[in-house]
This record gives structure tokens, C-alpha cells and sequence, in this order.
């Protein structure tokens, strides 16, 4: 597959990933908070890993590094919504309504929902600050992945948009 293909298909792989991220999410809440769920629901969450595991792997190897900096950012804006939640948690903060349905309307495009899912039936284990806690981890583990894969696509003197064509060098 050549490159320009291959960036295609990672770019549509990372976008179908996210029509999944925000489909999980939404049914996430609309399960009655997580505890109405079914089989087909933990199916669905399952799905989510392994989708996520699996473009974790194809970034790995397609190495293009405007998606890898875009996803690096994203899994950076996660971690920080984990951050406020443990910020709101250990400081017993109120948090006004307005910014409360900012941060809700934020939760949609982070996996927070999807996290707090899988570790719903740990809840009576870990307590709500430890499952953030874990939240957190896993996306600081996400970013820090992406950054070092960014680095990598760097290095390799791919830039941003694509690769140079050979035949379109000017001769001296």
C-alpha cells in the first residue's frame, strides 16, 4: 500500500474510532448512568478498547505525524478533564451550573464516560477518586504514547503534511 494510501486509511481509521468514541459516550449516559447495563453494552465498551488498542497499533506503525499530533492533543485534553475532576473532587469545589454543562458537553468528547464505565463495577473496590485517578492514568499513558510517536515521525524527517514527491525536485 503506498503511502499516500496508507495515510488515508489511518486518518479514516482515527476517524471512524472517534464516530465510536462519541456513540459509546452518548449510550454510556443513556444506559441510566451505568447501572442498567446489558451484554450488548458491555459488547459495545469491549469494542471501544479494542478499537482503540488496535489504531494505537496502526499509529505505531504509519507513523503520520499532523494525526499523531492531533490525537496527542486530544488524549492531553483528556487528561486534563480527568485532572478538573480530581481538583473538584479533593478540593470540594462547587462548580457553577454554567460551567458544569461546559465540562458535561466537553465529557462527550473525552473518554471519560467509556472509563467510568469499565470501572463501574470496581467501584465498591476503588472509590471515586481512585477510578479518576485511574482515568487520568490511562489517558496520560495515551499521551505520552502519542508524544513519543509524534518525536519518532519527526525525527524521521516526515513532515507534517505528507511525504516529498521525488518528481516534483527541481533540477540545479
Amino acid at each position: 500500500m503506498g503511502d499516500k494510501r496508507r495515510w488515508r486509511a489511518v486518518n479514516a481509521g482515527a476517524l471512524l474510532w472517534m464516530v465510536l468514541h462519541v456513540c459509546t459516550s452518548v449510550y454510556a449516559i443513556l444506559c441510566g448512568l451505568y447501572r442498567s447495563y446489558s451484554g450488548g453494552s458491555w459488547a459495545l465498551l469491549g469494542f471501544w478498547l479494542l478499537a482503540l488498542l488496535v489504531l494505537d497499533a496502526w499509529l505505531y506503525v504509519s507513523g503520520d505525524a499532523e494525526l499523531l499530533r492531533s490525537l496527542k492533543w486530544f488524549w492531553g485534553f483528556s487528561s486534563g478533564m480527568f485532572g478538573i475532576m480530581l481538583l473538584v473532587e479533593w478540593l470540594d469545589w462547587t462548580v457553577p451550573d454554567l460551567a458544569a454543562l461546559v465540562f458535561v458537553i466537553c465529557s462527550f468528547l473525552t473518554p471519560v464516560h467509556q472509563l467510568e464505565a469499565l470501572l463501574w463495577r470496581a467501584r465498591e473496590l476503588m472509590g471515586r477518586e481512585l477510578r479518576t485517578i485511574a482515568g487520568c492514568l490511562f489517558c496520560l499513558m495515551h499521551f505520552v504514547y502519542l508524544t513519543r510517536l509524534h518525536r519518532w515521525a519527526m525525527e524521521k524527517g516526515v513532515p507534517p503534511d505528507g511525504p516529498v514527491d521525488r518528481g516534483g525536485e527541481t533540477e540545479k
